[in-house]
């Protein structure tokens, strides 16, 4: 029982990771891929020392490639935030479109269904007289006839009338369900601008994927050369992982202004909101 109760634990750890690993921003993973340790550093400013005139361009390569690197963090986190921004934002306006003129249908809605139910006795009534001024006629019963004749013509004028405010009623409710639909036509037509955008983003994602790659292997490289104070490898490294960063950069940037022009777009749609 003891052995059970602890592999419950530990399957409920594992879970636990998993969880909050799937949950870490993409700045966070980019940060453990690549480190700037005390241990890099210092080994970094040895080989810089033992390269002589070529000590300075390792250190400013070195400084370049990691100010590359923070500037990647900081858009990573700009972007995610910006990307739930926009979702969340986008989720209301889609919300706010199925609720346009709500109130107001329902209020046209209630009208008739009072309309209906307040005139259908009247209707019923009518319908019964004027079976009785038929029935009066076929019996050849001319004075019935004539006094259900004379009711059955008073209550018509009535009967007309109310059908009138009905049909002007359910116009009313008609003209106002096609009103409500254009407009959420119109709107979810600028929303749908989104699709291209994202449609743009998920391909500068997948470029992404073999410069990262290569920063990874690169960056192994790096270690390596660093570590056994080769400052000719070092440089040469620094500079591919310099160039690497640098596309990746270009590709997250491009990725964030995809999300700026998608937050305008909701924006837009946002606005049309009556």
């Amino acid at each position: 029982m003891v052995n059970h109760l602890r592999t419950g634990i530990l399957v409920l750890a594992l879970i636990i990771a998993a969880g909050i690993t799937a949950l870490s921003p993409p700045s966070q993973a980019s940060a453990a891929a690549i480190e700037f340790t005390d241990s890099i550093n210092a080994q970094l400013d040895a080989t810089a020392d033992k390269a002589g005139k070529n000590g300075t361009t390792l250190r400013k390569q070195f400084t370049d490639f990691k100010s590359s690197r923070t500037q990647i963090i900081s858009l990573d986190d700009r972007t995610a935030s910006l990307h739930y921004d926009n979702e969340s934002k986008a989720s209301s306006v889609s919300k706010a479109i199925s609720n346009i003129d709500a109130s107001k249908i329902s209020k046209l809605e209630e009208q008739v269904k009072t309309a209906k139910s307040k005139y259908q006795p009247l209707y019923t009534s009518y319908t019964s007289l004027n079976k009785q001024v038929a029935a009066a006629n076929k019996l050849k019963d001319k004075s019935l006839y004539k006094v259900l004749k004379a009711q059955a013509d008073g209550m018509k004028l009535v009967v007309d009338i109310t059908k009138q405010d009905l049909k002007s009623k359910e116009a009313a409710l008609k003209t106002a369900k096609a009103d409500r639909t254009k407009k959420q036509k119109q709107i979810r037509s600028v929303l749908s601008e989104i699709d291209a955008v994202k449609t743009k983003i998920k391909a500068e994602k997948s470029a992404i994927s073999t410069p990262n790659k290569q920063l990874t292997t690169e960056w192994s490289n790096f270690k390596a050369a660093v570590k056994k104070n080769d400052a000719d490898r070092t440089k040469d490294t620094l500079a591919r992982l310099i160039t690497l960063s640098t596309q990746i950069n270009t590709k997250k940037q491009n990725i964030y202004n995809h999300e700026s022009k998608i937050s305008s777009i909701i924006q837009r749609a946002n606005s049309m909101l009556p």
